[in-house]
């Protein structure tokens, strides 16, 4: 197990006005999956890239317990790198892609068989040494590059978007066989990916960069349930922002005054979040309701979608599980904000 310090990583690729990667820090324990979380050009494959090599950072270090990786050559990082697509050899068996990088390295023909048969078993395909890759299902392809992966014993995983190409229950079913073997395994792992709800269920921690920085790094339920600034809450799908004039425990808005949970007494601006399912739809008023028009009702399978008009410049998206009763557009409703579920948020 090895324990991964980013330091002060500075990247700007030619041509570009801006970096990429500005004095980045970030630090993945011994053993977790840390999943890299962002928009397109946030840096997350970039780090990828100088942790395994293809890149060079213009500034600051890489540590693997606690030694720059810098001056060592790629090829002998201990970082194995997984793409989105599987890239195995179509000419030669299963067992000779997996074990192709032991071949390489010299190991002798009885010590491959015996480590390809436990990758086979680890992955969930026994008995699919001498299948080609034509004849397998591109989950049962990407199991088998992580197969070819893992048998050199790498000091740690870099996983590059690896199930985006697969369709949804295969997904499924490889992120829960990947985390099974990351934990059984202990191998310090980073994902990259754009997909919310994957980085969530697959990561020990999830890490959110934004402008080329850690905007947020956290466990996966906090940072989702109230993550620390707005442009952070966006990025995990919090719309309903409320600013007014922090007192006593309640906020004073434009839409009216809310009961806030706060250690703060001192008067003062503040901005509270809510997650748009804990917000709630009734037709009666309640704690901290607010009244207003529906404008839209979208039916999404397991939950209701609102957008409630409360004036002509604020709209707040609700999401009420189902099954709740289906309240067409244009009626009036009120929307309430349980005081539990509001939290502060950084403006920036």
């Amino acid at each position: 197990m090895t324990n991964i310090e980013l330091v002060n990583l500075k990247k700007t690729y030619p041509g570009g006005e801006t970096p990429v990667l500005n004095h980045l820090s970030l630090t993945i324990h011994s053993g977790e999956m840390m999943a890299l979380l962002g928009p397109s050009g946030s840096g997350k494959s970039t780090i990828l890239k100088l942790i395994t090599g293809i890149e060079t950072p213009d500034e600051g270090d890489i540590l693997f317990d606690g030694e720059s990786i810098l001056p060592i050559a790629p090829n002998k990082r201990g970082a194995i790198l997984m793409f989105q697509k599987a890239y195995l050899f179509p000419f030669l068996s299963v067992e000779d892609n997996i074990g192709f990088g032991m071949k390489v390295r010299g190991d002798n023909a009885k010590t491959i068989r015996a480590e390809v048969r436990k990758m086979l078993d680890l992955i969930g395909l026994p008995g699919f040494e001498k299948r080609k890759p034509s004849q397998l299902s591109g989950g049962e392809q990407q199991r088998v590059a992580l197969a070819r992966a893992l048998v050199l014993q790498p000091r740690s995983m870099l996983l590059d978007e690896p199930l985006s190409s697969l369709d949804t229950e295969v997904r499924v079913n490889l992120q829960e066989a990947i985390r099974r073997i990351q934990r059984e395994l202990g191998i310090t792992t980073i994902l990259v990916t754009h997909d919310l709800n994957e980085a969530m269920g697959m990561a020990d921690r999830v890490a959110l960069l934004l402008d080329g920085q850690v905007a947020a790094v956290d466990q996966p339920m906090h940072l989702y349930a109230r993550p620390p600034t707005k442009p952070t809450s966006r990025f995990v799908g919090i719309t309903t922002f409320l600013e007014g004039e922090l007192k006593q425990g309640h906020l004073a808005t434009e839409q009216g005054t809310l009961t806030v949970n706060t250690n703060r007494h001192q008067a003062d601006s503040a901005v509270f979040a809510i997650r748009p399912e804990h917000i709630r739809v009734q037709k009666e008023p309640g704690q901290n309701s607010m009244a207003g028009l529906i404008a839209e009702c979208i039916f999404r399978g397991d939950y209701i979608e609102y957008q409630v008009a409360v004036d002509k410049q604020t709209s707040i998206r609700a999401r009420v599980p189902m099954p709740a009763p289906l309240i067409e557009h244009g009626q009036q409703v009120y929307i309430c904000f349980p005081p539990e579920y509001l939290f502060e948020v950084e403006p920036n």
